[in-house]
């Protein structure tokens, strides 16, 4: 997982220059990040990556989308695993 999120960083930061923050191409690596947070059970950082990929999504793909459902349920497994049943 430690080289997957060093490739996933470097592909952030090229992101971010080169096609910035707001696009789906963005919150797609954010998912990536949190998804790879997830695996090695880091998961207050993984819910910060799915977070920022959702705010992303509700922004260009709307809140009626399968990738935006997609997030959703990404949050909330994190927030399972962390044992936060009330969120």
């Amino acid at each position: 997982y430690d080289k997957a999120l060093q490739m996933y960083e470097k592909a952030l930061q090229i992101r971010l220059i080169t096609i910035g923050e707001q696009h789906l191409d963005t919150a797609n690596t954010y998912s990536n990040m949190g998804s790879a947070y997830f695996g090695i059970g880091d998961y207050d950082k993984a819910l910060q990556m799915y977070e920022k990929a959702l705010v992303i999504m509700l922004a260009t793909l709307g809140e009626q989308h399968a990738n935006t459902a997609t997030t959703y349920g990404n949050i909330g497994t994190a927030y399972l695993r962390e044992g936060k049943y009330d969120k």
